[in-house]
């Protein structure tokens, strides 16, 4: 008699484990209520930074749900960004003006690292808030002399330095001189790194877009004599990365054309609205629309990770 009853207990405290395994599994899937915050570019009808915009000037949906807005305001969040700068051509002095401009409107409002791509890619300055850093290595900085560039391999390692960091305000400014790729980064790894960091991404190209690489000779007889390959993958994240994140993507044939996009970038960054929302997705396409009318706004098409 006294094996049965601990038999018995033995199946209940079983059955009940069970049970309670499975509540706890049932709350770990189900979905989680939380807020999350997006930062959007709201521009007027003349392209300038608007001003004065609440959460009623704003709709999010998310995979095509509605969202309830539970605040708007301009973004205080410090910015991390990361500055990648082409070394290998004939615009350097026309580059490091124009990003130390852009440095200069946006000191105070967040931290600065530099890396050039040209040849190789190499760190200049880690991430700092003093800005005197980075001027001082845009002055020791020089015209490479290697004609390639492996600007996707700086920005996959830039994304990848945001996400072990877990920074919050995440920025990747590029300005490239059109030429040959020689990065071994595939596009779709980049794209997945810059998505996964939440990084806004901007990006200026001088002079006349590459849309092939080299084709290899008669008589190559292996792959790295050609890097068609490369500069389809690098077409393919300039073509989807801005957009995606809510950056954007220029084109100038002319190094004076840098400063004023550089000037414009660090306004639109300057003047972004943080808008916080309720959620119960890990991930998902995001969509965000101005209620006001003249109110153009750029955002990240998803958010979470892939």
């Amino acid at each position: 008699m006294s094996q049965l009853r601990t038999l018995r207990r033995t199946n209940v405290f079983l059955v009940c484990g069970v049970q309670f395994v499975l509540f706890v599994a049932t709350l770990a899937a189900a979905p989680q209520m939380g807020r999350r915050t997006v930062y959007v570019t709201a521009l007027d009808r003349n392209g300038r930074p608007a001003t004065g915009l609440t959460a009623d000037d704003f709709r999010v949906k998310e995979d095509g749900r509605v969202r309830g807005i539970a605040q708007a305001e301009v973004a205080t969040q410090p910015m991390q960004i990361a500055l990648l700068l082409d070394d290998g051509g004939h615009s350097l002095a026309a580059i490091r003006q124009a990003t130390g401009q852009f440095v200069e409107r946006l000191q105070r409002r967040a931290e600065f690292s530099l890396t050039t791509t040209g040849g190789q890619p190499q760190t200049r300055v880690s991430s700092t808030a003093d800005p005197r850093q980075i001027y001082q290595a845009l002055q020791n900085t020089f015209a490479n002399v290697a004609p390639t560039t492996k600007f996707l391999d700086a920005v996959l390692e830039s994304a990848r330095s945001f996400v072990r960091r877990r920074v919050v305000r995440p920025v990747i400014v590029a300005i490239v001189t059109e030429g040959e790729e020689l990065s071994t980064s595939r596009a779709d790894v980049v794209l997945e790194a810059i998505q996964q960091s939440g990084a806004v991404f901007y990006y200026v190209g001088l002079g006349a877009p590459i849309t092939s690489g080299t084709q290899p000779s008669l008589g190559a007889n292996r792959a790295a004599d050609s890097t068609e390959y490369e500069s389809v993958q690098r077409n393919i994240v300039i073509g989807s990365a801005p957009k995606n994140s809510g950056g954007r993507s220029e084109q100038v044939l002319r190094p004076t054309g840098i400063e004023p996009l550089m000037l414009e970038f660090a306004a639109e960054l300057a003047g972004q609205y943080a808008v916080t929302y309720e959620t119960d997705s890990a991930r998902a396409r995001l969509e965000v629309t101005a209620l006001r009318p003249g109110i153009r706004l750029r955002a990240p098409a998803r958010v979470g990770e892939k």
